[in-house]
């Protein structure tokens, strides 16, 4: 059920926004991919993700400006979005977390890691870090714990058979997480790489089945036609 606005042609644009924007940041989500064409030097099975955009990495600029301008497209996603949401706080609350979503991938692009930790020993054996780093690892455990409450969210109102993919990435995103804490624990090169590129991939798919969702529910959306001149 969407919400009633006043005029045909405005909600028309709100849709083409809501769309484009979503998914935008949703190809976004898949910018580590890169690393298959990039010369990165850091493992795949082993390497997380963040790791990409480390200071010291020789591709820092790319993935931190990736990362940026995805969050940029998920915060700009949010007004048409809670246009065309229906007027409940489950739907809400399913489109603020898409929000606080770009606000982390801002900040996780904003604020990278001083160096790569699974791929440098002098790195883990630093005394101390850059607040940047810090921040990069606090947004980095937000970032994990928003994967499993955000597909929760859109449990809470979607029906039938749209909610399989979020059951899935619920159970992907809180297995991932758990592999990432217990890959800290143990230390780097114990599969965190394959953790949060699941992580990353559970994620894209939910984002992925909201933008088909969005098209399905406001694909009998036209743009009024014009009075003809008389």
């Amino acid at each position: 059920m969407l919400p009633d606005l006043r005029r045909p042609p405005t909600l028309f644009g709100v849709r083409l926004a809501s769309v484009g924007l979503l998914s935008a940041g949703t190809l976004g989500q898949l910018a580590w991919t890169l690393e298959f064409f990039l010369d990165t030097g850091l493992s795949p099975v082993h390497a997380a993700t963040v790791d990409l955009a480390a200071s010291d990495q020789p591709y820092t600029s790319v993935f931190r400006t990736a990362e940026i301008l995805t969050g940029v497209a998920f915060v700009l996603a949010v007004p048409p979005l809670l246009r065309l949401a229906p007027v409940h706080r489950a739907a809400r609350s399913t489109v603020v977390a898409v929000g606080v979503l770009g606000l982390l991938c801002v900040a996780k692009g904003a604020f990278p890691l001083d160096c790569a930790v699974s791929a440098s020993e002098a790195c883990r054996e630093r005394a101390g870090y850059s607040t940047g780093h810090v921040v990069n690892l606090v947004v980095s455990l937000l970032f994990g714990l928003l994967y499993v409450v955000g597909p929760m969210t859109v449990l809470l109102w979607w029906h039938g058979r749209w909610r399989v993919i979020p059951v899935l990435s619920v159970l992907v995103n809180t297995v991932a997480l758990g592999g990432l804490v217990l890959a800290g624990w143990l230390g780097p090169g114990h599969f965190a790489g394959l953790a949060a590129r699941g992580q990353l991939l559970a994620g894209t798919a939910l984002l992925s089945c909201g933008v088909a969702y969005l098209v399905s529910i406001t694909r009998d959306i036209r743009p009024r036609p014009r009075d003809p001149v008389s």
